[in-house]
């Protein structure tokens, strides 16, 4: 699917590490300058959406989020409906973000933006509304000659979630040039889908691995030794499955490494997740 341009400016597997995106472009690569990460938590409602924007100068590279609330959340008493970019008169400002639950608690929602200089080729598309039937998956391609380094979406439709918001594909020597993005909810959902793109990155890695438990599943994926988190994402796999966490973690929160973490939720054991990671060299 192409888009519509919308704003210009731990153990795992080793996947991808290239400067050229899928298609062979011979476009020269770039480094990302001032990766840094910023987030804003808080009490929220159904579907009502959080923002964190930013620094001044910065735009958007990827972003996440986390719902949460006071117990220890299964099958489909808590998930995001929405991590996409803030876009705001055309310019690119932050990341948004909701959630929605089916349990009593109150709900607390932390949006995370992961912001940097703008890159070489940075550029946001979006899809227009599209059907996302259940277990389906929707990606949108970034134009031809760049790479997705970031991206997500949202669910429209009564009692919808977010299961799955991943770059692809992530396999081979190929930095990947599509996000992608799967929905999941009781009715007919339909999604939209954003993408960040920019030209080849220098130095860019994209980590998948895949781990399962009991409900919920998920973990941390940390990144290579010397390297920051540039992005990241997470497929939730299951009949009705749902994201309840998709952000990145710096390497104060976790000890050792930057990374991403991210968790799912279904009411079935045999249920499993995909984490990713995209890092590169700090500049």
């Amino acid at each position: 699917m192409a888009g519509t341009l919308m704003a210009s400016a731990g153990p795992g597997t080793w996947v991808s590490q290239a400067a050229v995106p899928a298609d062979g472009a011979t476009t020269a690569a770039s480094r990302i300058y001032g990766v840094e990460i910023v987030k804003e938590g808080g009490g929220v409602g159904d579907l009502q959406t959080q923002s964190v924007r930013c620094p001044q100068r910065k735009v958007p590279i990827g972003g996440g989020a986390e719902a949460s609330f006071g117990y220890t959340p299964w099958g489909h008493d808590i998930q995001l409906v929405t991590s996409a970019p803030l876009v705001e008169g055309g310019q690119p400002v932050g990341w948004r973000a909701s959630a929605l639950k089916f349990a009593s608690p109150g709900m607390t929602l932390t949006t995370y933006a992961v912001c940097a200089y703008p890159p070489s080729g940075y550029q946001i598309v979006q899809s227009p509304v599209t059907p996302s039937p259940k277990n389906t998956l929707t990606t949108l391609s970034c134009p031809a000659g760049k790479v997705a380094l970031g991206g997500g979406g949202e669910a429209i439709g009564a009692d919808s979630w977010l299961s799955k918001s991943y770059p692809t594909p992530v396999s081979g020597t190929a930095q990947p040039t599509q996000w992608a993005l799967g929905t999941a909810g009781w009715d007919m959902t339909t999604a939209v889908v954003h993408a960040v793109c920019t030209d080849p990155v220098y130095a860019l890695t994209v980590t998948r691995f895949n781990t399962a438990s009991e409900s919920p599943y998920g973990g941390l994926l940390k990144c290579p030794a010397g390297t920051v988190v540039a992005g990241g994402g997470a497929s939730a796999n299951g009949p009705a499955a749902s994201l309840i966490s998709s952000r990145p973690a710096k390497a104060a929160e976790t000890g050792s490494r930057d990374g991403w973490w991210a968790q799912g939720s279904d009411d079935l054991q045999s249920s499993n997740i995909d984490l990713y990671v995209m890092c590169t060299e700090p500049v």
